[in-house]
């Protein structure tokens, strides 16, 4: 679901604000934007937590005025906490990369060991299991305290770094992902200039949003996020 003009102008039309907001419509013809809601409703509601092994299942959390998605694996090594999006109550998946699924997350990376494989968070296939190697996919990871961008095909991946991450105690980082037949593009809080554009494994299944979490060395891992989006096209 997008909004669109009701009317169509020519280059150089000008008017007034009002006009501008009176102007729009939902549309319903192209695409479909799917806000996941965080507030009064149940984790369960929304997105299955079964593929979590030994750590806590992913809850959603009301602090300080505020309401997040909170996953923690325990301090074990080797535990995972993990959420797949569920559609009408039941796991599976909801787009393609012929739809131009276009993914957008608030995430926050509160806590992890700096070694080690610890986070990885977008566009998954429902059934895969979490930190599968050359997994089909366009997600990030997060993995020795650096932030990498991967697609994989389910025989091969490319892994591109983008930074090195550091605890965000107080600060959410905003991150998209742009996905289409050709190229995978990854935003990290600049919308605007993509910080990775991957051309090579673009997957080939079909995927759903799902965020996991593991712990190493004995060190809890925690990841939060209080926004998820995801638009993709009707028709393709």
């Amino acid at each position: 679901m997008a909004q669109k003009h009701k009317r169509n102008v020519a280059t150089l039309d000008t008017g007034t604000a009002s006009d501008w907001n009176d102007d729009h419509i939902t549309d319903f013809d192209n695409e479909i934007t799917h806000d996941c809601n965080l507030v009064g409703v149940a984790i369960t509601d929304e997105w299955d937590t079964a593929q979590t092994t030994g750590g806590a299942a992913p809850v959603i959390t009301n602090a300080d005025n505020h309401v997040w998605v909170n996953l923690s694996t325990g301090a074990t090594t080797d535990q995972t906490s993990c959420m797949r999006h569920e559609m009408g109550g039941a796991v599976g998946n909801i787009t393609y990369i012929n739809d131009y699924p276009i993914l957008t997350m608030a995430m926050r990376l509160e806590a992890f060991h700096t070694a080690g494989e610890v986070f990885e968070f977008g566009l998954i296939p429902s059934a895969t299991a979490e930190f599968t190697a050359n997994q089909d996919g366009a997600y990030f990871r997060v993995k020795d305290n650096k932030l990498y961008a991967v697609c994989g095909d389910g025989a091969a991946e490319t892994e591109e770094e983008i930074a090195a991450v550091s605890l965000n105690q107080d600060k959410y980082m905003h991150m998209r992902i742009e996905l289409s037949a050709t190229q995978a593009k990854f935003y990290v809080d600049e919308m605007e200039t993509a910080k990775k554009i991957l051309t090579t494994n673009l997957p080939d299944a079909d995927l759903t949003i799902k965020m996991h979490a593991q712990s190493k060395n004995n060190v809890d891992t925690i990841l939060k996020s209080d926004g998820i989006s995801l638009s993709r096209l009707r028709v393709h």
